[in-house]
């Protein structure tokens, strides 16, 4: 009986974390899509509004396991402030950066949790900037601060729907690679 109760709560858990998990593009989110080995390594360094001003696909939600070329088979630097930091629903750390020169322009950046990667081409450096951010912040619900960083990761267009710091087109770098605070 305690077996089948022990494995009965196994069973849930590991439910729980795949439906914690996200939907939305969650394969190019995280790099397991069928375009994820054709993401060029070398990072591109740029800026908060020059990523912002890149014109956006009209419907992005329509590719839910392939990239737009070339944006998003680009990894880009930037660097910020961090303004904002929280753990979303999906466990993903959505981090609001603003540009230095102009600290309207916003962006958001997100670390996904290394458990809902899995398969995922970037998963070491996926733990890799989690273990970053949790060894600076602890345990994070939101935060709000003011902190230079500079961040590298993959361009994403998500669907604007609101969120706290999306750039005017949608664009992210989504999932971090890596994250150094200064």
């Amino acid at each position: 009986m305690r077996r089948a109760i022990l494995g009965a709560i196994a069973l849930l858990m590991s439910a729980y974390s795949v439906l914690a998990c996200g939907t939305e593009r969650w394969p190019v989110k995280i790099g397991t899509d069928r375009d994820a080995t054709r993401v060029a390594n070398f990072p591109q360094p740029t800026t908060i509004v020059q990523l912002g001003s890149i014109p956006a696909p009209a419907h992005p939600e329509q590719r839910r396991s392939s990239r737009f070329a070339p944006t998003e088979l680009t990894t880009f630097q930037i660097t910020g402030v961090l303004t904002v930091i929280k753990r979303e629903a999906d466990d993903d750390y959505h981090i609001v950066i603003a540009d230095p020169a102009d600290p309207q322009a916003t962006m958001i950046v997100e670390a996904p949790d290394p458990s809902c990667a899995s398969g995922s081409i970037f998963l070491d450096s996926i733990a890799f900037a989690r273990r970053t951010v949790d060894q600076r912040f602890g345990e994070i619900r939101r935060i709000d601060t003011n902190v230079p960083v500079t961040v590298t990761g993959v361009a994403f267009f998500d669907v604007l729907h609101g969120q706290e710091g999306v750039a005017p087109n949608g664009i992210e770098l989504h999932p971090i690679l890596v994250i150094a605070f200064q």
